[in-house]
């Protein structure tokens, strides 16, 4: 038994050697300790994580930046590329992009400051090492076009030491979470079943496309959103190596919806005071929601959704869930305890953006068309205008860049 576990520890370490291989695609990226940078690679099926410089910390600063094609393209070195992922670098100013650039798809990572300042990084020359992930799958096209190596790696999250990554193995129950030690030397392999609310049926291969860890009634918990949309919980300590777990669904998101992000974050009450915790989701083709983790702790105290739901009901209401409003995101991320960082794309132009959302407000008050308040007649005369509207609005003009615009408060 020695002699096996002395092998199989050697085969990782030689999977995990420093430099001993060249990234070739890019599908999600996510930060870990002491400066390392992960990047999925799906082509190859590893993992690479990247040693960054330090970097200094910096008061909070908005992204107000309304148009990257140009320094984006300028970095990249050609304007075809397509935006894979954003990851925002603990306790900096720093937001980092993940794109395939030109005809071939080359793998990129930018990082962008919020003075607009645009670097690629040369991930040839940065110190990285790498590890394979087990039972990648392969045999499979998607609609004509889609090969499954693409949906290797479908989200990743460091969490308590450890990397998680969610997405496809070649095994009968496809949907598979993989757990990482770092610096690289284990590697556990889960499975994952669920029951979808929508398809009224419990399915295996379809994978996790976001997902985010919370303190659910006092147990760590993975939380996850499918395709279409069902949101699940996982309890962590369930997913040891070789386990089949079975997923208790939550609710139903809507149909047609892909999750892309998914936070944690605390929501400040601007009456109040007070911050309550919440669970951010961002989806392609649907309305972003905001979810209030009480309700998710009360639904999952129960035996979960096991039928098909009221499709009259809007989604996500058993939870309490709340639309927000962040049209055109690609990828959100927790910038720090004041600003969400968003990439996303403009709705009339289609210019990608980076730009920040004040949590207090989760809206950008200039992505507005006119309203009453545009007009400089206007007055905010009444007490409820000048006590919540006026110091809301002037706060967001000057974190969006528009100090000129700011309205003094009428004198007592």
């Amino acid at each position: 038994m020695k002699i096996l576990a002395a092998l199989a520890a050697a085969f990782i370490m030689s999977s995990a050697a420093a430099s001993a291989q060249t990234q070739t695609s890019i599908s999600k990226i996510a930060f870990g300790p002491a400066n390392t940078l992960f990047a999925a690679d799906w082509r190859t099926g590893r993992i690479y994580a990247y040693t960054l410089g330090p970097a200094t910390s910096a008061a909070s600063r908005p992204f107000n930046l309304l148009d990257l094609q140009v320094p984006l393209a300028k970095a990249v070195g050609t304007e075809r590329f397509r935006v894979d992922d954003l990851a925002m670098r603990p306790g900096t100013n720093e937001a980092y992009i993940a794109l395939d650039a030109g005809r071939r798809n080359e793998p990129a990572i930018v990082r962008v400051t919020p003075a607009g300042t645009v670097t690629k990084l040369d991930l040839a020359r940065t110190h990285s090492t790498s590890v394979a992930l087990e039972k990648t799958g392969g045999g499979v096209t998607f609609w004509d076009k889609v090969p499954e190596r693409a949906y290797t790696v479908t989200d990743m999250k460091w969490h308590k030491g450890r990397l998680y990554v969610a997405g496809l193995a070649n095994q009968s129950f496809s949907s598979t979470l993989r757990i990482l030690s770092y610096p690289f030397a284990s590697q556990t392999i889960a499975s994952v079943e669920m029951y979808h609310t929508v398809h009224n049926q419990w399915e295996t291969r379809a994978p996790i496309r976001a997902m985010t860890f919370a303190n659910v009634g006092g147990v760590d918990t993975l939380l996850a959103g499918y395709l279409c949309s069902p949101l699940v919980s996982i309890p962590v300590a369930s997913l040891v190596d070789g386990a089949h777990v079975k997923a208790k669904t939550l609710a139903e998101l809507g149909v047609a919806g892909i999750p892309q992000s998914m936070i944690v974050y605390d929501q400040p009450d601007m009456q109040s005071g007070k911050s309550y915790p919440f669970v951010l989701i961002t989806e392609r083709y649907r309305p972003s929601v905001a979810i209030p983790l009480s309700g998710i702790e009360k639904e999952n105290a129960g035996a979960g959704i096991t039928a098909p739901p009221s499709m009259t009901a809007p989604p996500g209401a058993n939870l309490g869930a709340i639309v927000e409003d962040f049209d055109g995101a690609l990828r959100i991320d927790n910038q720090d305890a004041t600003f969400f960082v968003a990439l996303r794309r403009n709705l009339d132009t289609g210019a990608p953006e980076l730009v920040s959302y004040d949590k207090r407000a989760s809206f950008r008050l200039s992505d507005a068309d006119v309203s009453e308040y545009d007009f400089p007649a206007y007055k905010y005369n009444a007490d409820y205008q000048q006590k919540y509207i006026l110091p809301m609005q002037n706060m967001l003009k000057k974190e969006e860049g528009y100090r000129d615009l700011v309205v003094a408060p009428k004198a007592p």
